[in-house]
């Protein structure tokens, strides 16, 4: 299986989110962001997530292969 990079930020906790990198292992992008959302564990939750083909990809603004986004982020950003 292929390995993916993943970007995460938590829910506020309390005041900002918390940002992670990690690598998931999928069958494909969607499978692997599946993956990485089950196994996700911060105390204040998953807010939003990018899954990228590598860190590289990344770090040089390349665009997601899946992304993730809570309710709470999808009625954010219709507020703005």
């Amino acid at each position: 299986m292929p390995e993916y990079f993943v970007i995460s930020h938590s829910f506020a906790a309390p005041f900002i989110s918390d940002v992670d990198e990690s690598f998931i292992k999928g069958k494909d992008p969607k499978d692997a962001m599946t993956r990485f959302r089950k196994g996700y564990k911060h105390p204040a939750g998953l807010y939003s997530a990018g899954l990228y083909k590598d860190a590289n990809a990344a770090k040089r603004g390349r665009k997601a292969l899946a992304l993730y986004f809570s309710g709470k982020a999808k009625k954010d950003a219709k507020e703005v």
